[in-house]
């Protein structure tokens, strides 16, 4: 019984540090294309950066988790409310799938936690003198990206949040009625640096 002990922990080893001498951190950036659903806001850019973490599991697989800021929100179209800016941490759990072995096309299939440190719309607040957005965003996110040998990678996403904005108490801001979820479209570049 001990052997059988010795022999799984010194397997468990060996593979932990084979993955983890394959993992390459890296760094990424990126324009937004940011909409809050159901409201009169127009689309807005801004930006994306941060940090990640590649860890490939097998060929066609890899896991990287990711720690990003992003500016989201909406351009206002009235002369009431200025433009809705929303800045996220958005902690990433990005799922990359390649099409071959040595292929550097890939898929990307993830999910998020967003979690709003500031935003311009506080300011208003409603009768009771609550904050206005919520405080954190459940995110899915889908899209295609391709990784050159020498580090460099290129992605575009779609990524869609399921938990309602809501601006409450601000009902010039609604055009229809239902949850506002952000949706935003991301296209950058990400850099994977080999250690």
């Amino acid at each position: 019984m001990k052997t059988l002990k010795l022999l799984l922990a010194l397997c468990l080893i060996c593979s932990t540090s084979l993955v983890m001498s394959q993992v390459r951190p890296g760094f990424k950036i990126g324009l937004n294309n940011a909409n809050i659903s159901n409201t009169t806001l127009d689309t807005k850019s801004g930006i994306y950066v941060g940090a990640f973490v590649d860890i490939p599991i097998s060929e066609y697989y890899t896991l990287q988790p990711e720690l990003l800021y992003s500016n989201q929100g909406g351009k206002s179209n009235s002369d009431q409310f200025g433009d809705v800016n929303i800045n996220y941490i958005s902690i990433g759990l990005p799922n990359k799938f390649y099409m071959g072995p040595d292929s550097g096309f890939h898929f990307i299939l993830g999910l998020g936690l967003d979690i709003n440190f500031e935003n311009n719309f506080v300011n208003l607040t409603n009768f009771n003198g609550d904050d206005e957005i919520s405080p954190v965003d459940v995110s899915v996110f889908g899209g295609i990206g391709y990784e050159f040998d020498f580090g460099l990678i290129l992605e575009a996403r779609y990524k869609q949040g399921t938990i309602s904005v809501d601006f409450f108490g601000e009902d010039d801001l609604y055009e229809e009625a239902g949850s506002n979820l952000n949706g935003v479209f991301q296209i950058g570049a990400a850099y994977k640096f080999k250690i």
